[in-house]
């Protein structure tokens, strides 16, 4: 199949998937983020590589609590193939730093693969590259 700009149903879906990610590392509920990724899935936060589900919940449930907020912006998905999806997208980490200043903790391109599933899109791969960023940012804390 030859990568098609991904229709709007499954933009939407996808930028939903990269949305529900971000409200769960926000809001304490990082532990929950391996329900995202397919049984195999990899996650690449800050350079280091988790591999399968079980690696992905490890890593949920050791995040440390810190105030962020995550956007991503500039989304865009090809189709691959049936059920499969390519996307790339700007993410912006926001973190209380606690002096109450605004600027970005970080500013990543992520990269990711995705399957269609009987639940949704999910990833397959999802890899996060530090383009701008403080010393937590390159010190591997990732989003």
């Amino acid at each position: 199949m030859t990568r098609q700009p991904a229709s709007a149903a499954d933009h939407f879906a996808l930028t939903q998937l990269l949305t529900e990610t971000a409200w769960r590392i926000d809001h304490g509920r990082a532990d929950t983020v391996w329900e995202l990724f397919t049984e195999d899935g990899e996650m690449r936060p800050g350079g280091t590589a988790l591999r399968g589900r079980d690696a992905i919940r490890g890593w949920g449930g050791e995040r440390p609590a810190t105030r962020t907020r995550h956007v991503h912006t500039n989304t865009r998905f090809t189709l691959t193939g049936d059920d499969r999806s390519e996307g790339v997208c700007v993410l912006t980490v926001y973190m209380d730093d606690g002096t109450g200043g605004t600027t970005p903790f970080a500013v990543t391109e992520e990269t990711g693969r995705y399957v269609g599933t009987e639940g949704g899109w999910r990833f397959a791969s999802r890899v996060t590259e530090v383009l701008f960023g403080g010393p937590n940012a390159q010190a591997g804390q990732g989003s």
